[in-house]
């Protein structure tokens, strides 16, 4: 079968859409740290629809810091891929051609730094996973801790990090005086001041004047992002060589819907993604808020309890009508106490949304990896509203029942606890140590885990009643079940909001 590519683009049937723009009149002013799935299911299809629209000429350079191989994927194919949005039996394809070119850093390191210094570019997005930051999740700080920041502050060039990456790249920028926007579009609060200060923390350890540069020559907006882009499938492969008549290696399964709210603070010609619904916004703080504790807190209270129920996906996590109703009742008699009301993002309709999107059976997002590396992602899904609830002093029976959930599943991917699964998480050291500790007591490696002040925090990691109550629910579920360990949350719950 011929594969996707500049030249076979007309052997496309009629109704798939392609570039409707000459890309060789596309200059490339942006650039994009980690061209995963996500990134091109939603951030390169907002530029294509500016290209499209002739809103903007700037088109993009990818760059991967680590693997997967993107030039793998995309340099035979001229940067070319396919969009594929999927709900219930509906599906559109759609070949995106806003990437002009493609580059893996442990392959080309030279390369994909020059490609990011060059003074052309304007605004360089990156979606590196919330590990990629380096950071402490229960403060934001630049984790010295990792290796990988202490090996890239030894040395003033080849940096594999994303702060040391970063930094060796604004270096450059400074000696050429070209200022730039960065932008984090992953799933953290307040991303863009995670990012400014991790950059500005290792700049200020390997080199100070380079700091006091970034600090004036450097924007770094927050973002809110949001599209449900799951992992591609073989089958996802197929039905786009179905749909397309040709191979395409890089193509992308996501939902139809998308949302894009960014910070309006840029020192360079700002994008025209608005023209493609993207939100330019003063503060992204209460969209993200929303988001990540509605949408994302469902993603993962669900994932924890749909594994240990022995679901596979989201769809049928929220097609179980018991699992429904308990992220429905976390998020309206809990979560939504400490939200914002946000004109078109009220929580009561929110939540519906978010419960029909998930629900899409088209969409086979899997329990593991929603799972993975949940020591990045709980802190702003659920131990910041429970943290917040505790200030207002309201009792939070089901979000403690999400961690439970959490530890539970943690626990399950232990030998010492039947090893049911392989977890994904940096933290797997610390947790293959507990459970060896804890010698298969539940009790004792959930208030060994709870204790660990890098994910919970001061006060919570110190709440003797808060472990105590954890770790019940946690026994609860792996001796009596998930669903009998639900049920007696769900009657201490408060009422419904």
């Amino acid at each position: 079968m011929n594969r996707l590519n500049a030249g076979s683009i007309p052997l496309l049937p009629s109704e798939v859409r392609r570039p409707g723009y000459d890309r060789e009149m596309t200059r490339i002013g942006f650039a994009h740290v980690g061209v995963g799935a996500f990134h091109r299911c939603h951030q390169a299809e907002y530029t294509e629809d500016a290209l499209e629209a002739g809103a903007d000429d700037r088109a993009e350079i990818g760059v991967n810091l680590r693997p997967p191989s993107i030039a793998d994927q995309l340099s035979p194919q001229d940067g070319l891929y396919s969009r594929l949005l999927v709900e219930g039996d509906r599906a559109e394809a759609r070949v995106i051609g806003s990437i002009r070119r493609v580059l893996d850093a442990e392959r080309e390191p030279a390369g994909a730094l020059a490609a990011l210094a060059d003074p052309g570019i304007d605004v360089v997005t990156m979606t590196v996973t919330e590990k990629g930051y380096c950071h402490v999740p229960a403060s934001g700080a630049l984790d010295w801790e990792r290796p990988e920041i202490a090996g890239d502050l030894a040395r003033s060039s080849g940096r594999t990090s994303l702060p040391g990456f970063l930094a060796e790249m604004l270096a450059r920028r400074m000696a050429a005086n070209a200022p730039v926007t960065l932008i984090s579009c992953d799933n953290i609060p307040g991303n863009g001041q995670i990012l400014k200060g991790v950059v500005l923390g290792f700049a200020e350890a390997a080199d100070k004047p380079l700091a006091g540069w970034i600090a004036d020559n450097v924007r770094f907006p927050s973002t809110m992002v949001d599209r449900i882009v799951p992992a591609t499938r073989p089958e996802d492969l197929k039905q786009v060589e179905e749909l397309t008549g040709l191979r395409d290696d890089g193509a992308v399964v996501g939902e139809p819907f998308r949302q894009w709210v960014i910070e309006d603070d840029f020192n360079r010609p700002r994008p025209r993604w608005d023209v493609a619904g993207a939100q330019f916004v003063a503060d992204v703080e209460p969209y993200e808020f929303i988001k990540m504790r509605v949408l994302n807190a469902c993603q993962s209270a669900l994932s924890y309890v749909g594994a240990l129920t022995g679901l596979g996906t989201t769809c049928d996590d929220v097609n179980d009508p018991e699992l429904r109703d308990f992220v429905r009742r976390m998020i309206l008699s809990e979560a939504a106490a400490v939200l914002p009301d946000m004109p078109g993002m009220q929580v009561g309709p929110y939540l519906d949304l978010t419960l029909a999107r998930l629900g899409n059976r088209a969409i086979r997002h899997t329990n593991h990896q929603i799972a993975t590396d949940g020591s990045q992602k709980i802190n702003q899904r659920i131990l910041q509203p429970l943290r917040d609830r505790r200030a207002l002093g309201l009792a939070s029976p089901l979000l403690e029942t999400a961690i439970a959930g959490w530890v539970a599943y943690l626990a399950k991917s232990q030998p010492a606890f039947g090893g049911a699964w392989h977890a994904h998480d940096q933290i797997m050291p610390l947790v293959a140590d507990i459970a060896t500790r804890s010698s298969g007591d539940i009790d004792v490696f959930t208030k060994l885990f709870i204790g660990n002040r890098a994910i919970f925090g001061d006060s919570l990691a110190a709440d003797d009643g808060l472990a105590d109550r954890i770790a019940g629910t946690a026994k609860a579920m792996l001796a009596d079940g998930v669903r009998t360990a639900l049920g007696r949350a769900m009657a201490e719950a408060p009422p419904r909001g």
